[in-house]
């Protein structure tokens, strides 16, 4: 059954979900800070809003995937926002990955309004937004996850619920701290290998060979070889993600030194002006300091 919608937020994921529902049928209103962004889904046949309480009127769902806290306040609260307009029976279903606090407050709001909201953030990149077959953690009123789940069924492949409003961008925030992690301590020791002479391509046929192979690497890794960070999840997102995770540990009396310190390795690339790259990207500072670089198949010692 076609459903009014409104999509706010078109970056690299936001713009194929937004797709997905238009190809299943559904009436689309979207808005984009740029509004160049919305251009290709005008084409395929959404109605462009002029602000997000435009895109809000009338949907019975509204889904929003904005950069971070500041944005979603902004898109739900400020002047010409979701606030302004939602309906009594609508549902926000907000995918941005933001402050679980900031989260709640924006729900308390909106039950005001007599709206409910979810917080569903995703985990798959861009490939699986492309796909819809992203993964879905989310927090809020089961009974209104019942509801919007034929609509998420489009987007994603799995739909977690993991308690009330917050406890899905609770667990996005985990996960995406053991993913940084994973990947910053990979390409440390592909640095260290390389440094030493061993080939990336020997040291990653050692990796796939023992327990240390991971999907998120054997993904990553051909990626790093050709240099090419073309962004899946930038670099900037995932330096903010892993702020918020230290914010939420800090609140919680919950000690996380190893994702700290690699905070600091990202933000690190992130000052040296490399956010909008993909965040495997992070393995540039490391080999700035190691004088060697991780490239097609072979260590290239920097002979600055």
């Amino acid at each position: 059954m076609s459903q009014s919608i409104g999509f706010i937020g078109l970056g690299i994921m936001g713009q194929p979900m937004a797709l997905n529902l238009l190809n299943a049928g559904h009436k689309l209103a979207v808005f984009n800070r740029t509004r160049v962004k919305a251009e290709p889904l005008e084409r395929a046949g959404a109605r462009v809003a002029g602000s997000p309480a435009e895109a809000a009127c009338d949907a019975e769902f509204v889904i929003t995937i904005v950069s971070d806290s500041a944005a979603m306040e902004e898109v739900v609260l400020g002047k010409g926002g979701v606030l302004e307009t939602i309906g009594s029976s609508a549902v926000l279903i907000d995918s941005s990955t933001i402050s679980p606090t900031v989260s709640r407050k924006l729900a308390c709001h909106l039950a005001g309004k007599g709206a409910a909201m979810l917080d569903a953030p995703v985990t798959g990149s861009k490939h699986g937004a492309e796909k819809g077959e992203l993964t879905f953690m989310i927090g809020g009123e089961r009974k209104t996850l019942d509801r919007v789940l034929p609509v998420l069924q489009l987007l994603g492949k799995k739909h977690i619920y993991c308690g009330q409003n917050g406890a899905g961008l609770s667990a996005k925030l985990a996960q995406n701290a053991i993913q940084a992690t994973m990947v910053e301590v990979f390409c440390e020791g592909f640095v260290l290998a390389a440094k030493a002479g061993v080939k990336p391509t020997t040291m990653f046929e050692i990796i796939q060979s023992s327990m240390a192979r991971a999907s998120l690497t054997d993904f990553k890794a051909p990626f790093i070889f050709k240099g090419d960070f073309t962004p899946y999840f930038p670099l900037k997102l995932m330096h903010k993600d892993l702020q918020l995770a230290l914010e939420a540990a800090y609140a919680q009396n919950v000690t996380m030194p190893t994702a700290a310190s690699v905070k600091e390795v990202y933000g690190a690339a992130k000052a040296k002006g490399k956010g909008d790259l993909d965040y495997a990207a992070v393995i540039t500072v490391l080999e700035e300091i190691a004088g060697v670089e991780v490239r097609d198949g072979a260590a290239k010692t920097s002979r600055s």
